[in-house]
Parts: C-alpha cells; sequence; structure tokens
C-alpha cells in the first residue's frame, strides 16, 4: 500500500457522497457499471454504494419546464 492510501487511524470528519444518474440499455449493464464502481472505490474502508434501476420519469405534454 503506497503512503498515499494509507488509513488515517482516526474517524473522518466528513463523507463524500456522489450521485450518478444515466441511462442504460439493460439491467444487466446497470449491474456491470455498478460493479466497475465498486472495484476502484475498493481500496477504501466503510464504503457503502447505494444502488438502484428505475423508469425514465415522463412527463405529460402540457407540464412545463419551469414552474
Amino acid at each position: 500500500m503506497d503512503n498515499d492510501e494509507k488509513k488515517p487511524d482516526t474517524k473522518p470528519k466528513e463523507i463524500c457522497s456522489i450521485r450518478i444518474a444515466f441511462p442504460i440499455d439493460s439491467d444487466e449493464q446497470a449491474i456491470e457499471y455498478k460493479k466497475k464502481i465498486g472495484d476502484v472505490l475498493s481500496p477504501i474502508s466503510n464504503v457503502q454504494i447505494q444502488f438502484s434501476i428505475m423508469s425514465v420519469p415522463t412527463r405529460r405534454p402540457d407540464e412545463s419546464q419551469i414552474r
């Protein structure tokens, strides 16, 4: 492990939260992306990944973009 990757002995004072949304063609594709993200974050202890797949929200034609 590099010196840059050493984990501190004290509890962290902050957390980083990232929300990412992107279109997918299949559930399997989303699961593969989740695995890749998990692999990148694997050196960090206590990582939590909240994963969900949902339908694209639809708008009624009469709804304006800005309210």
